[in-house]
């Protein structure tokens, strides 16, 4: 039996800025993983969200694949199209997702909406959301910036985060998936691709994580749901932006027999934005680990591994 994951607990309505920036800073050294409240995203907000996400994903199999998946990024994705663990005998994650990317400029234009008739307030609820996690990200880096000795609006002055390359993902995991006797994840053992992600879950267990990712066997601890706060993890960005300072971890989901709902935003940098290592990261004695790298071209390297059988 797992155990339970103690993960730290950030307020982001603190005062003491400097307080919750070190707070972060262990968190990311230790975990990779910590709850954010107080965050400013309402409860009624997200069991909309909730709820059209479910409404979605009730439509048949032929009316959600007329928004299949375009370009990797954008629009629906079915049972089974994603598998993160390339070592293992499954023939896919059993969880299906939906894609919303950014809301201006050119890329928004790749965006896909069920029709008005079908879900009529489905956009309008999913753009206020998006909008609403865009905001929170962008504080978040700020204090992100403080933890590593950097000035706060460090992520705005190299352009990470003016116009991101954020996305938001809604994830539905069926519940009895039936006998079988291959091994069967609701996700599959992986650590995210960019800079951070916010996680809302609908309380149904089953996210686990693997502090040590090298270590063999791995142990895994389960993640409590906590009413209200977003679950907060960093990607591989932030590890290679860091030199392996902050921890991207590892995790996945295990099926328990009942339905689960969650919404996962990936607040990623811009897709011009050169990723290289922070000064307060390296130093003589542990010089970079990493090359720098364009962050776009390096998202769409990790997407197109994840999608390819």
């Amino acid at each position: 039996m797992a155990g339970c994951a103690e993960l730290p607990l950030i307020d982001l309505s603190s005062s003491d800025r400097i307080a919750t920036a070190i707070s972060i800073r262990q968190a990311c050294m230790e975990y990779g993983f910590f709850y954010l409240i107080n965050h400013g995203v309402e409860e009624e907000l997200l069991q909309n969200v909730v709820d059209q996400s479910n409404k979605f994903f009730s439509l048949s199999i032929e009316e959600k694949m007329k928004l299949g998946r375009k370009d990797e990024d954008f629009g629906y994705a079915p049972l089974y199209s994603e598998n993160h663990d390339h070592s293992t005998s499954s023939k896919g994650d059993s969880k299906e997702t939906f894609h919303i990317g950014p809301l201006d400029g050119e890329e928004s234009l790749q965006n896909q909406w069920p029709s008005k008739e079908l879900l009529p307030s489905w956009r309008f609820v999913m753009e206020k959301y998006y909008k609403m996690l865009l905001s929170t990200g962008k504080r978040l880096s700020s204090l992100i910036a403080l933890a590593l000795n950097l000035e706060e609006d460090f992520f705005e002055k190299i352009g990470a985060v003016d116009r991101p390359s954020a996305f938001l993902r809604l994830l539905h995991y069926p519940g009895d998936m039936g006998v079988s006797d291959e091994v069967v994840y609701g996700a599959s053992a992986h650590s995210d691709y960019g800079m951070m992600t916010l996680l809302a879950t609908d309380a149904v267990p089953g996210l686990q994580v693997c502090r040590e990712k090298n270590k063999h066997p791995r142990t895994w601890e389960n993640v409590t749901h906590v009413k209200g706060a977003f679950i907060v993890n960093l990607g591989d960005m932030m590890e290679r932006w860091t030199n392996c300072l902050f921890r991207s971890t590892l995790h996945r989901v295990m099926p328990t027999g009942k339905e689960r709902y969650s919404v996962a935003f990936f607040m990623d940098p811009n897709p011009n934005c050169i990723v290289e290592c922070l000064k307060s990261c390296c130093s003589e004695s542990s010089p970079p680990r990493f090359p720098p790298i364009l962050s776009g071209d390096y998202l769409r390297e990790r997407i197109h591994d994840a999608y390819s059988k």
